[in-house]
């Protein structure tokens, strides 16, 4: 790996831990392994460093699903999604740890990180849309609410039990959407 990786990837699992506010800057570049120096070179600020540490993320999990048009999109989410936390944690989302924390001051990190809820319903309606040749918007409202919900309930139902719940409501609304 790079040392800019290596930042990313402490900053990452510091911020996940963490909290983004609750991680020092020296923390990050003992994990990493590099100097305050290095870091600085490759993001020159805090706010630099948060965002590339959401886009890696972002770019991580969908990387991890299938494309739309694949018949068995919609269950690789939860699959995808189960395997993460398994892998990752299952301490909450990133994402909206990072809205929550930075809503009130930077307007652009908090974009940032609505904009991936924004990416991953958009991809669910793509998949829908792909499933049925036309779009079905309650439907797939109805499947990014389970997403979000297996999200939520893996924290009591653990990742396995939440994501296998939630694919199988989710299978059984596009089942349901078949019928005439």
């Amino acid at each position: 790996m790079n040392k800019q990786q290596d930042i990313i990837d402490a900053a990452e699992r510091l911020f996940y831990l963490n909290g983004f506010h609750a991680t020092s800057t020296d923390r990050i570049c003992s994990e990493a392994n590099v100097s305050t120096r290095t870091m600085y070179r490759y993001f020159p600020s805090r706010e630099a460093l948060t965002a590339a540490v959401l886009t890696a993320r972002q770019e991580r999990f969908f990387a991890a699903l299938y494309a739309a048009e694949h018949p068995h999109a919609i269950s690789q989410i939860f699959d995808a999604m189960s395997a993460w936390m398994l892998e990752y944690g299952n301490n909450g989302c990133l994402f909206l740890k990072a809205w929550g924390e930075y809503a009130g001051e930077d307007i652009a990190l908090a974009e940032q990180a609505m904009a991936y809820r924004h990416s991953m319903r958009a991809y669910i309606a793509r998949c829908v849309h792909k499933l049925h040749g036309e779009e079905k918007v309650a439907l797939a409202d109805a499947i990014w609410l389970l997403f979000e919900g297996a999200l939520t309930s893996a924290l009591i139902l653990g990742a396995v039990n939440a994501c296998e719940a939630a694919k199988a409501a989710a299978l059984q609304l596009l089942h349901l959407s078949e019928q005439p």
